[in-house]
């Protein structure tokens, strides 16, 4: 998809997804896709003389996600009189490295990007930086190159929270942590999967009696019903499921509803199901009381902080310094910029979505669903 389009021409080609993304069209009871409610802008990406101009690289519209990521960004620019422009990688490594490549010979002032991987934009930044324009990334860290800004989340820490909450509910059923655990982990040269898998699987490993089937699916929605399917078949009596994100868990809720094991938390043979993200859809699930917590992101808030400290310093000239940022109209409140390797990065804390919480307006998926109106279709 290289090709500017409006806010509105944007969100609804989110209902085609393309190649990548046409699995959320599986099953016809489930979910799928996502659409712009009528109260939505539709304006489109004016160009303004002599404003700054900044694009974004996109991973791929076949996850809500990555869809509301690319609408704050949008947000945050229009709200400065900025340009924007985006283009959308379709998951495509190779697509995004070309895309990067075409805005550096359009010479924005800044392009901003969630890598599809980690390691391998270090000589496209250089290439950018010797044109003196600045880098943002948003969502996945990079492991090789510096850039300007990263805002991302622990996502070791997400793992490890979305395991303790499992052995949390197994000591509950149990009265001891014991039981058989599914991991559908994600594709691994993504940094943000890899962390979440190494800190979900090392944490689960402490405790002898708890039986980890770790199984790859790339993410993929199809992946995770088809492993779904065949491990409730060898193991019937399976105590919980994760899942790193929760667009291809869909995939593992459909898989359960097939073979009759889609219970609430209150029934004995409720199968532990705890995903990370925070998405809309991991609020429904927690209402219908069949997920048991989601562990947050909050890509809102990493697009608007992105765009925030690129204003506040990069384009001054100043580099983003150290501190502790503050904010309450986030849910986590604060979090620290750390200068590493590859520049400064601000981390987001994760935190659990359950049903206590799940209706606090300040979850990002609570903002993008029912304040700006992204529904799914």
């Amino acid at each position: 998809m290289d090709k500017k389009m409006s806010r509105r021409e944007f969100l609804k080609h989110a209902l085609h997804l393309g190649a990548a993304g046409s699995s959320l069209f599986l099953f016809g009871n489930m979910l799928a896709g996502c659409a712009i409610n009528e109260k939505t802008s539709e304006r489109s990406y004016a160009t303004r003389e002599d404003a700054v101009s900044i694009a974004y690289l996109n991973k791929s519209l076949g996850y809500y996600f990555f869809i509301i990521q690319q609408e704050a960004l949008n947000r945050a620019a229009d709200a400065r009189g900025w340009n924007f422009e985006a283009l959308v990688a379709d998951l495509s490594f190779v697509q995004q490295r070309k895309q990067f490549e075409h805005y550096v010979t359009q010479r924005k002032q800044a392009i901003i990007l969630d890598p599809i991987d980690s390691h391998g934009m270090a000589e496209l930044f250089n290439h950018a930086k010797d044109r003196h324009i600045f880098i943002g990334v948003i969502d996945t860290p990079v492991t090789a190159g510096k850039v300007d800004i990263t805002v991302t989340f622990d996502n070791y820490k997400g793992g490890q929270m979305a395991a303790e909450k499992i052995v949390k509910l197994l000591e509950k059923k149990y009265g001891e942590p014991r039981g058989y655990v599914l991991n559908c982990y994600g594709e691994l040269s993504s940094i943000a999967w890899k962390l979440r898998r190494q800190g979900f699987e090392q944490t689960l490993k402490k405790y002898k009696d708890i039986t980890l089937i770790s199984i790859p699916t790339g993410g993929d929605i199809i992946k995770m019903h088809d492993v779904t399917i065949d491990i409730l078949a060898k193991y019937p009596y399976i105590d919980a499921i994760h899942a790193p994100s929760e667009t291809p868990a869909r995939g593992i809720y459909q898989a359960m509803k097939e073979k009759g094991k889609l219970y609430t938390s209150e029934h004995k043979d409720h199968i532990i199901f705890v995903t990370i993200d925070g998405e809309p859809l991991a609020h429904q699930w927690i209402k219908e009381g069949i997920l048991d917590a989601s562990i947050s992101q909050d890509p809102i808030a990493y697009s608007e902080i992105c765009v925030e400290l690129l204003n506040r310093y990069v384009l001054h000239g100043n580099p983003v310094p150290e501190h502790e940022y503050r904010n309450e109209k986030y849910y986590w409140e604060k979090a620290d910029v750390i200068v590493g390797p590859s520049g400064p990065c601000l981390t987001i804390p994760p935190f659990e979505i359950n049903r206590y919480n799940v209706n606090d307006r300040r979850l990002w998926g609570n903002i993008a669903y029912n304040e700006w109106g992204i529904t799914y279709q």
